[in-house]
């Protein structure tokens, strides 16, 4: 028994007419008409008496359309409401972005953002701390975070890693070097992008910064104007600016970024769906 069939059957009781039916339904008479034999017989019973006047229906097929009429009626009312449901419906995705993190994709998170119909992404900036926070507080999604995450409690997963340099004023002895030796900053006022990260590398070589902070463009700023020179992962250093140049550290240490996101949102199959396909367009091109 097709919906199908059950539709032109409430149409020729409707119309009492194979013909008026099939005009109503814009399909042919014969359509109609072979419709109809295949659900009587299938369900072994006449559902019209047909004649030269018209098609009535017995007293079977009047019992039948009072049940197939209401179910019908419901079953157009699910398929428009699914219909709506499934053009206004959007799987938002909340995004955390630690500083520093965000300048590194936003013109792609805004590429992804124009690109889709169905993925609504909602992102704000704060801090290693304050992201690691909202997300176990429930109220982001996603984060990436230059904070290493290591609790059981979330999937976590390097997307990025960049070595680490100092950023120093160009008129510095230092700044015709191709590498740095740790050595070489001892006697050096150094500067550190506060985000965990690198302060725990300045611990690793003994460094005492004199300044740290996560406004970049003040860090920019001190290095420019040789207060300090500033540790800083190559992937942050600024493009262009004036009278300042970025020199690596000969160590091995990478600076990671990673997207970090509860593991309990694995149950959740269209979230899943959508993190993967945000991950894929924004940070694929990232990925180790």
């Amino acid at each position: 028994m097709e919906l199908r069939q059950l539709k032109y059957f409430l149409a020729v009781a409707d119309a009492r007419s194979f013909v008026s039916a099939a005009n109503k339904l814009y399909v042919s008479r014969q359509a109609v008409s072979k419709s109809i034999s295949q659900l009587e017989s299938e369900l072994q019973v006449d559902l019209f008496m047909r004649d030269t006047s018209g098609a009535y229906l017995t007293p079977a097929g009047v019992m039948f359309y009072e049940r197939v009429r209401s179910s019908v009626m419901e079953l157009d009312q699910l398929q428009e409401e699914i219909r709506q449901y499934g053009t206004q419906f959007r799987q938002v995705i909340r995004v955390a972005f630690s500083i520093g993190t965000l300048q590194l994709f936003e013109q792609r998170v805004q590429r992804f953002i124009r690109s889709q119909d169905h993925i609504v992404v909602k992102y704000t900036e704060c801090t290693p701390a304050e992201c690691e926070g909202l997300l176990r507080e429930h109220r982001t999604d996603l984060v990436i975070t230059s904070r290493t995450v290591t609790d059981y409690a979330f999937d976590t997963k390097s997307i990025l890693s960049s070595p680490c340099g100092l950023l120093l004023r160009d008129q510095e002895e230092l700044s015709g070097l191709e590498k740095l030796e740790p050595s070489d900053l001892q006697w050096l006022p150094i500067g550190c992008f506060a985000d965990g990260q690198t302060e725990t590398l300045c611990e690793q070589l003994g460094l005492k910064p004199q300044y740290t902070g996560i406004d970049l463009i003040r860090l920019f700023s001190t290095a420019a104007n040789g207060l300090c020179a500033t540790i800083l992962p190559e992937c942050l250093r600024p493009p262009l600016l004036h009278g300042v140049r970025w020199v690596p550290l000969d160590i091995p240490y990478q600076w990671n970024i990673q997207r970090v996101y509860l593991r309990s949102a694995e149950n959740n199959t269209l979230f899943h769906s959508a993190i993967d396909e945000f991950l894929d367009q924004v940070f694929g091109q990232a990925e180790e």
